[in-house]
């Protein structure tokens, strides 16, 4: 066996590009970051082949002082750490040092650079890892660097980039995520003398609708930035119908570092829980702001993944600010998108525009929590929760003091409530919102830890296995909080004698067996804590009125009524928008009228 000996500095760098530099999008990545570190308020990225032949960039950032032009191609160096403290007080993107050491050895690079107010600009090289002396060039400002030829001097190693066209999107991708982040940067993407990008410095609005399209400056909800306990989040959420045709807009920021992290995915997986269709992903751009002695970015040379100190703090603040902004109803009709012909059955032919909208204005937004839910399947007593200065039999005599929803006019097929408003029609899906409505009672109900149950006169048998029965008895005292009360009259022989309020007692027997299921399936003793919207959910939608009930118009009126003062009222448990809006003007377009 051979001695222990020391590795050149080149093949040392060599290794270390094999971490940090995958592909061109990662030397793109480090160098704008660079760029973004110097101050710079412009940055022009250009590419030729995808970044396999040629990545130029050049900014007019603060530039580098000639004597530290060859320490700028040593392996880590740097001008942002002095010492150890500084390592767990990182700020600016780049830290390590190892990233120009690392591309300049496998590439034919060029870092020309005009330091302040220097009158003249210098110039260094790399031939593979060769280092050229520092010469005079010409340059009016900034840095420019140039990277030819990545991995041409490895033929092993440039075998595994992929095509053009990939390497592309992967540069086009990383551009994406640096610009989106530093909106006050004006950004430009050039890629085979073809302009693909040429941002202006701009607001992050602005700068989500010129990268992803106008429709994402309209369909959004905002984050105000908020402070709690050291963590602060700040950016856009975007609304769950829209979801349906996006983008895979997924953007989450942590002290301006682009991150993936498993504890900030679940937790934002968690804040839309209940208004996010299973089959859709969440969209987002986030921005979250923490001491930086309370986060580890020095976790992998990428730098793309960070740890933290109290995961649990961020995993909680996160879900919450994320339900709470989602909780308030939709603002304004600008926040929803159009349905498009392509999201409707094939089979019906719906009218050649986008004319569906679904909404909810701003009056919607209420903290009166003081109203009751319809009392149960039946929607009984539901005269009693009308509003009396709704006169439904005179609902079409004046628009002044319509309601938001209108009054209901017809039911169509025992499945959607039709409504007339100031401004047109409305179709509500009557189980979907229904269910909305007690999920968010329930939950309320839940925390106050006053379900309300009625007795049964006659207690309900039904048999259960096993494994069940060690449920229902390990989780008897939390399925009393839910409104339940049952014995055990012989083995796996459930007796139940109490159920909630709201609940059918003919659903009785399916809800409690679904309950008890889930309870299988989340396992731990604290399974209703854990999974409280799980649970409430699969009652409401238990306790919800029915496709094919018949319903009087005081009754579908109660229910409209009830969603006006609902948060989440756009969507039902699972997701599915509860209803949606077609205006006089969309309908007269419909027809042709007054053309």
């Amino acid at each position: 066996m051979s001695r222990i000996h020391k590795l050149p500095d080149n093949l040392v760098n060599r290794i270390s590009a094999g971490e940090v530099v995958e592909r061109p999008a990662s030397a793109l990545k480090e160098i704008m970051e660079n760029s973004i570190d110097a101050k710079s308020t412009k940055i022009i990225v250009e590419l030729e082949l995808g970044g396999i032949k040629q990545i130029k960039i050049t900014d007019n950032g603060n530039g580098i002082q000639s004597d530290d032009l060859t320490l700028a191609l040593d392996r880590h160096a740097t001008s942002k750490l002095s010492h150890e403290d500084d390592l767990y007080t990182v700020m600016t993107l780049g830290f390590r040092g190892e990233g120009l050491a690392s591309i300049a050895s496998v590439s034919r690079f060029n870092l020309t650079s005009k330091f302040n107010n220097s009158n003249v600009a210098y110039k260094i090289s790399s031939q593979f890892g060769v280092i050229s002396d520092v010469i005079p060039a010409a340059l009016n400002y900034g840095t420019m660097i140039e990277v030819n030829e990545l991995y041409h001097n490895i033929p092993a190693r440039k075998k595994f980039l992929k095509s053009e066209t990939t390497e592309y999107s992967h540069c086009k991708s990383v551009f994406e995520r640096l610009a989106l982040s530093n909106p006050n940067i004006a950004c430009e993407l050039i890629h085979n003398n073809k302009i693909i990008y040429k941002l202006p410095e701009q607001d992050l609005l602005q700068r989500a609708a010129m990268i992803f399209g106008d429709d994402y400056a309209k369909h959004y909800f905002t984050l105000l930035e908020t402070q709690v306990d050291g963590f602060s989040i700040s950016g856009y959420v975007y609304h769950p119908s829209y979801i349906a045709k996006s983008k895979g807009v997924q953007y989450v920021y942590v002290n301006g570092r682009y991150v993936k992290d498993r504890v900030i995915l679940n937790a934002i997986k968690q804040g839309f829980s209940g208004v996010l269709h299973h089959e859709h992903s969440p969209e987002y751009i986030l921005f979250i702001e923490i001491d930086p002695g309370d986060v580890d970015v020095n976790v992998h040379p990428t730098k793309s993944e960070v740890r933290f100190k109290d995961s649990g703090g961020v995993h909680s603040f996160i879900s919450r600010s994320l339900r709470k902004v989602l909780a308030g109803n939709i603002q304004s009709n600008d926040s929803i998108p159009d349905i498009s012909e392509s999201s409707l059955p094939n089979n019906i032919n719906y009218p050649p525009t986008n004319i569906v909208k679904q909404w909810l204005p701003d009056e919607f937004i209420t903290n009166n929590n003081s109203y009751s839910p319809i009392a149960n399947s039946h929607i009984s007593n539901a005269q009693e929760l009308f509003v009396d200065n709704y006169n439904v039999n005179n609902n079409s005599s004046s628009n002044m003091n319509m309601p938001l929803l209108g009054f209901a006019i017809a039911q169509l097929h025992g499945v959607y409530i039709l409504s007339q408003t100031k401004e047109g029609l409305i179709v509500v899906d009557m189980h979907a919102a229904h269910e909305r409505v007690i999920l968010e009672k329930l939950k309320q109900q839940y925390d106050e830890d006053i379900i309300p149950a009625q007795q049964l006169l006659i207690p309900s048998q039904i048999s259960i296995s096993s494994l069940l029965q060690d449920v229902a008895i390990r989780h008897k005292n939390e399925l009393i909080k839910l409104g339940f009360a049952y014995d055990m009259i012989e083995p796996e022989q459930l007796s139940i004698t109490m159920i909630p309020l709201l609940l059918d007692v003919n659903k009785a027997d399916n809800l409690i067996l679904n309950v008890l299921n889930e309870l299988v399936k989340y396992g731990n003793s604290n399974a209703l804590a854990e999974h409280q919207e799980e649970l409430l959910s699969t009652m409401a939608c238990h306790c919800a009125v029915r496709a094919n009930r018949q319903l009087s118009l005081p009754e579908m009126n109660a229910l409209l009524r009830e969603m006006e003062i609902t948060d989440r009222a756009g969507y039902c448990n699972h997701g599915r928008p509860t209803w949606f809006r077609l205006s006089m003007h969309e309908l007269d377009n419909m027809f042709m009228r007054g053309k």
